[in-house]
């Protein structure tokens, strides 16, 4: 298993920019001396949900304040991006990072977001869909080429440079868990991400569609991953880990609160909503605990097809402190006795017995009950 802290820089009290990217800077640089595989960051506008509306200059940074680990994007919300300046800054990130990002990419569901960019959430999918073929043929064209999509338009023959300094393109993930985003992870050789909020039967309902749409389109089976995004918090007890409740349930209202555009001045309202998810259910799908309780939990994801663990730690204006000792705890008491997993072939076998099963399209909607493609 593979895993690597996500970061979307939440702001419950609109501290400086400089000064949380700063701890989330020493937070990743804690977690590369620990071993820790990668760092994720997210794309967010607006709000003090997350400060985190240039992901790949904060990578660049990132980069020059590390020196091995991976730095991907989770995700880069293409509908809001002009592909072609897309593809030529990831390319460049790529040289100046000699290879140690990968890009995570994904259609966006917040139309809070969206329209400040004058986009409507009902074209994101086929923007998100034209996007992305741009930006492939961006990276992978060697000749003049051009586009004439719905809503991008390319009439000039063109050739882009610089191409990326991973050939053809940097590893792709794609965030998002619908049937028709878990097709295009499986026809394309892009690594899918979903999250442990949608429950563990809707992620071996997942794992098994992306297996047999790998199957359908005639693409290995072996050695496949996925990648499960978890809200997590390790402390020395479980009574420590528990007590941080308070900032995820922050973390889970103030999504709410911009999903349904209750944004005041760029703050998000967030407060108890009716239809809250219970806490029990709450618990189950975070991983909040001491080492040993989130080694178990981690070995069931696997179990699931599960390959790379995204450990969202940083919520609703957690202390650095506090996230310094669970990244520490994590990295020296939890992640070595997960290194060596790998999902059993079981699960490939099962996959492939199993019927289709008309499932919801999934996003990262922590709270867990209408759920939207990304």
């Amino acid at each position: 298993m593979k895993f690597g802290l996500f970061f979307e820089w939440p702001n419950p009290e609109f501290r400086e920019f400089k000064d949380i990217f700063s701890e989330g800077l020493e937070q990743i640089k804690l977690s590369e001396r620990l071993g820790f595989d990668y760092v994720l960051i997210a794309e967010h506008h607006f709000s003090n949900y997350g400060f985190s509306p240039a992901p790949l200059l904060q990578a660049l940074k990132i980069a020059e304040n590390t020196e091995t680990i991976k730095i991907g994007t989770a995700a880069i919300i293409v509908p809001e991006w002009q592909p072609l300046r897309a593809a030529e800054e990831i390319a460049v990130l790529d040289h100046l990072t000699e290879g140690r990002i990968f890009c995570g990419v994904g259609r966006g569901y917040q139309p809070y977001e969206m329209g400040g960019f004058g986009i409507d959430l009902e074209e994101s999918r086929p923007r998100f869909q034209e996007g992305l073929e741009v930006m492939m043929k961006a990276w992978r064209e060697h000749k003049d080429w051009t586009y004439d999509g719905e809503y991008i338009k390319v009439k000039e023959p063109i050739t882009v440079f610089p191409k990326p300094y991973q050939k053809p393109n940097p590893p792709m993930w794609l965030a998002g868990s619908s049937e028709g985003s878990l097709k295009l992870a499986a026809d394309e050789d892009i690594l899918p991400l979903t999250s442990s909020m949608m429950g563990m039967e809707a992620v071996s309902q997942q794992f098994a569609s992306y297996v047999r749409y790998r199957r359908d389109a005639g693409k290995p089976l072996d050695d496949l991953s996925m990648a499960l995004q978890c809200m997590t918090h390790c402390a020395p007890t479980m009574k420590e880990a528990l007590n941080q409740l308070p900032y995820i349930r922050w973390q889970v209202r103030a999504q709410k609160a911009l999903t349904e555009k209750k944004v005041i001045d760029g703050k998000t309202q967030g407060v108890p909503y009716e239809g809250e998810m219970p806490e029990e259910l709450f618990l189950d799908r975070t991983y909040l605990g001491d080492p040993d309780y989130l080694i178990e939990k981690f070995k069931k994801a696997n179990d699931a097809g599960i390959t790379n663990i995204s450990l969202w730690m940083m919520w609703g204006g957690i202390e650095h402190e506090k996230l310094m000792r669970s990244i520490k705890l994590m990295g020296e008491k939890v992640i070595p006795e997960l290194r060596d997993l790998t999902p059993p072939k079981s699960v490939i076998d099962n996959a492939l017995a199993s019927e289709p099963t008309e499932t919801k399209s999934g996003s990262f909607t922590v709270t867990g009950e209408k759920l939207k493609d990304s």
